[in-house]
């Protein structure tokens, strides 16, 4: 039986194995010389669009063609910046 418990933003799991004997281990560590940087829809698999030990910054500008397009299997996800429209 496993139990997840968080503690200063680190998982942690408790394990109950057959013998009731209990055992805590953590995750491996995050290695950030080592990433992908993703999107996602929904649950579905994440879609790389980008790797590397670099910090991932994306930044539109408040103009009428700042935009920033992914595609994945025929859909589309766009960033954009437009007038507000609530007045």
């Amino acid at each position: 039986m496993n139990f997840k418990f968080f503690n200063n933003e680190e998982n942690r799991f408790l394990t109950l194995e057959p013998t009731q004997i209990l055992t805590l281990t953590r995750p491996a560590m995050f290695n950030p010389s080592n990433v992908e940087f993703c999107f996602q829809f929904g649950d579905e698999e994440p879609v790389v669009f980008g790797s590397g030990p670099n910090e991932c910054q994306i930044r539109l500008s408040p103009q009428s063609d700042a935009n920033m397009i992914f595609n994945d299997n025929g859909r589309v996800f766009k960033l954009f910046a437009r007038e507000r429209q609530d007045g």
